[in-house]
């Protein structure tokens, strides 16, 4: 096994890598000395590189959850064991193929120029809803409102629901993080909130499955998929939270680290602020570049051999796809920020069964929230001065505060 070459400032393991300033130097020597290793501190391996990277997407071996725990110990007994047991994206059962087609056949049926309808009006909206000094810490606000509430609108759910549907999603979303990475430490509040907010997630998105004269396009379509395919009804109310869920984590992060690239390059600002058509291949290398989704999990179903290397049954595996983003086999010139690059290849949406099929709608609401943003004038030259990442173990989420 090569040695990586040591430097300081790096993240302490690849967990802390999503939270920590600048993880790409750390990544980019990962991709091209530690290919596939073995943390023997931390007990886990790590596929870095852009092949090994593929090799256990597309792995039929490796599972997103454990054979022996799909929910961990620590969520069982509450509505969020509800929620995390049901989401496909965390599935391999046999139940996986179909629900994964309704939910991709669901988003590949709505209209994109629907949901910019819909995006444009909610972005005005919130223009005003979130008050009229529009500095950084107005921004965060703004980055994560507008995708979370474009989708609960097309799901169906009222306006004066989209504040607390924010903070159950929140509550949710980090006790579930934590407890799959333990990043940041769980406690028994956070576990307790998770729980309450799933609760009412579940309460919220079940009444309007039972009610077609209130449910949104995208819900509608969800289930005329579901039905179609033959799915259980309670994975339909779940992985219509489910979009939400994704919404509010992935897409909120994107938008913030498109501003970013922008404020630190003043020229570049300039030329996609006179030509917004250039918003589109920008945040395309943003995906790249400065990767969200930084890493996901897969563990082994049995016995086997991943990269050259033998694995047991149960033995977890962190999927860098930041740093497969920053391997020069996958992009020539990987630490350049070109957003005329050609033959650009990405692991920002997954790949294989678990591939997230929101991109294409995940790209056009980051798009329009930019664009707003630029028009209005935010102070983007002032982001980097205020600049702070959410402790995650696998989402680098940059958050902005005055």
């Amino acid at each position: 096994m090569q040695v990586m070459t040591s430097t300081d400032g790096d993240p302490a393991h690849v967990r802390a890598a999503p939270s920590h300033p600048d993880p790409y130097p750390y990544y980019a020597r990962l991709a091209r000395e530690r290919p596939f290793f073995r943390d023997e501190i931390n007990g886990w391996w790590v596929a870095a590189s852009a092949a090994s990277v593929a090799e256990v997407l597309a792995s039929p071996v490796c599972l997103t959850r454990p054979l022996s725990e799909p929910v961990p110990e620590a969520l069982r007994g509450g509505a969020a064991a509800e929620i995390f047991g049901r989401l496909v994206r965390l599935r391999d059962d046999e139940a996986h193929g179909n629900l994964k087609d309704a939910v991709a056949g669901a988003l590949a049926s709505i209209d994109l120029r629907q949901v910019s309808d819909i995006a444009r009006g909610r972005a005005a909206e919130l223009y005003d809803e979130l008050g009229p000094v529009r500095d950084k810490a107005w921004i965060t606000r703004f980055m994560f409102a507008l995708p979370v509430q474009v989708i609960a609108r097309l799901l169906g759910i009222p306006q004066r629901h989209f504040g607390d549907v924010m903070g159950w999603l929140g509550d949710y979303g980090a006790a579930a993080a934590a407890v799959g990475t333990g990043i940041p430490t769980a406690t028994p509040e956070m576990i307790a909130r998770g729980h309450r907010g799933a609760k009412a997630l579940l309460d919220l998105v079940g009444t309007l499955a039972d009610d077609p004269e209130r449910r949104g396009p995208l819900f509608d379509a969800l289930i005329r998929e579901a039905t179609r395919l033959g799915c259980d009804d309670k994975d339909v109310i779940v992985n219509a939270i489910g979009y939400m869920i994704q919404g509010y984590a992935g897409t909120a992060s994107l938008i913030g680290s498109t501003l970013l690239a922008l404020a630190r390059d003043p020229a570049l600002c300039t030329k996609v602020d006179a030509d917004k058509a250039l918003l589109r291949p920008l945040i395309a290398e943003v995906a790249r570049h400065d990767t969200v989704t930084s890493s996901t999990f897969r563990f082994m179903a049995r016995d086997g051999e991943i990269a050259g290397h033998r694995l047991r049954q149960g033995e977890m595996i962190i999927v860098l796809l930041a740093a497969a983003n920053r391997d020069p086999t996958l992009n020539p010139d990987p630490d350049r920020l070109d957003i005329a690059r050609a033959n650009r290849k990405s692991f920002e949406f997954g790949a294989g069964a678990h591939a997230c099929p929101a991109d294409k709608a995940a790209s056009l609401l980051v798009e329009i929230a930019v664009g707003h943003l630029l028009a209005w004038r935010v102070p983007l030259d002032r982001l980097a001065a205020s600049l702070a990442y959410a402790t995650s173990g696998h989402v680098r989420t940059p958050l902005f505060k005055d």
